[in-house]
């Protein structure tokens, strides 16, 4: 390609510009797996049942709170 085409210098017009050459990639798709799981955190699951300890965890406390506060009053 002409450099002199793109930018007016010389004798040269537009039409001497050269089409690029287009090269085609084939694409192939790649071997992911879907079975395995992904190493970038802990996990839906595993999220699920912390948060559900932890809830488990409170509900003791609290209760063994009220136990303790009414055997006080009492």
């Amino acid at each position: 390609m002409e450099l002199d085409a793109l930018f007016g210098g010389g004798d040269s017009g537009v039409d001497t510009v050269d089409e690029p050459e287009i090269d085609e990639v084939l694409e192939e798709p790649a071997d992911e797996h879907v079975d395995e799981p992904a190493d970038d955190g802990i996990g839906w699951k595993a999220l699920a049942l912390f948060i559900c300890g932890g809830l488990v965890i409170t509900a003791l406390v609290v209760a063994f709170m009220v136990w303790v506060i009414e055997g006080l009053v009492l």
